[in-house]
């Protein structure tokens, strides 16, 4: 088992938690952001910053045993998130409500499932499909339901482009369960701001130069980079190599709950009677999917090296 110097011996439960907590909490902060920079300079910033904080940790990633080939997984890891997902979920954020984003990324465990099941060949139950089926009734109600605001000009458009984010989110998952067996979790987090920053490069030039200097967005920006970017990939990446793929994606249900929060402290957010209804629905698929001897066979499902785990 790899073990990593900066993570404590706990219930990896801890540790998903405060992932979604902090998750939760970046829809709200990548909103307050793209209200004043462009999406494009906004995710290499986050990247540069994290790309810094790991610099200072490298001592901690410890000996470095690559494999031959591994560079496709990790190219394929970065390429996946932070790249497509953090654009796409920066331009998702300009047209829908952080509390209607996050509730999309809540389908990530059912999708992760399903990719297992394509993919890997492992046979998933009725149960999985039904909670699938009342999830997308909700994700659907949400956005239909959506009004226009300020906060929200175009919904559908905001949510569609998160639903794309989301499928980013399980390709990331099933290449960072792949690495998690041979490499630790600080090195794949470490990976993937220092891949993610090089393959932004070439975008820069098509964003827009910022000609304001915004306080509480900039302090976003760095909260971004310096915590999410680092803490909460960090403590997710850690549970991978500790829990099944399935298990640990289980939790991104947590994730509307706490972004609705932020969304109504930090943002200004509110809910309607029927979006709510609409949340409700999309967690009990979820919850529903995820109880039971229904799901997916544990550490075999997401794990095709026969190796120890990472940590």
């Amino acid at each position: 088992m790899i073990m990593n110097p900066f993570v404590f011996t706990v219930n990896p439960a801890v540790y998903l938690i405060i992932a979604m907590v902090v998750w939760g909490s970046s829809f709200a902060a990548m909103k307050l952001a793209v209200t004043v920079y462009d999406p494009i300079l906004i995710t290499f910033v986050r990247l540069l910053i994290a790309s810094g904080v790991f610099l200072g940790l490298r001592r901690g990633f410890g000996p470095i045993r690559y494999r031959r080939g591994d560079w496709r997984w990790l190219t394929l890891m970065a390429l996946f998130e932070p790249v497509l997902y953090f654009a796409l979920e920066a331009n998702a954020l300009r047209f829908t409500s952080s509390a209607a984003a996050a509730t999309v990324i809540a389908l990530l465990p059912l999708s992760v499932a399903l990719a297992a099941q394509w993919l890997l060949h492992e046979v998933v139950s009725g149960r999985l499909y039904a909670g699938l089926l009342v999830s997308v009734v909700g994700v659907i109600l949400l956005t239909g339901t959506d009004e226009q605001t300020a906060l929200s000009p175009q919904p559908w458009l905001g949510n569609a482009l998160e639903f794309l984010a989301m499928l980013c989110a399980v390709g990331y998952t099933l290449a960072v369960k792949r690495l998690s067996a041979h490499y630790s979790a600080l090195l794949l987090t470490a990976a993937q701001a220092f891949i993610g920053s090089v393959l932004y490069l070439p975008l820069l030039p098509f964003a827009a130069i910022p000609v304001v200097v915004d306080g509480p967005a900039m302090l976003a920006v760095l909260y971004l980079g310096a915590v999410v970017s680092v803490l909460a990939y960090l403590c997710y990446n850690y549970a991978l190599g500790q829990l099944p793929a399935s298990q640990v994606a289980a939790y991104s249900s947590l994730i509307p709950v706490f972004a609705a929060f932020f969304g109504w402290w930090l943002v200004g957010e509110t809910l309607t009677l029927v979006q709510s209804i609409a949340m409700l629905l999309v967690l009990a698929g979820v919850i529903y999917s995820q109880t039971g001897s229904a799901t997916l066979d544990s550490q075999a499902v997401l794990n095709p090296v026969k190796s120890q785990p990472a940590g």
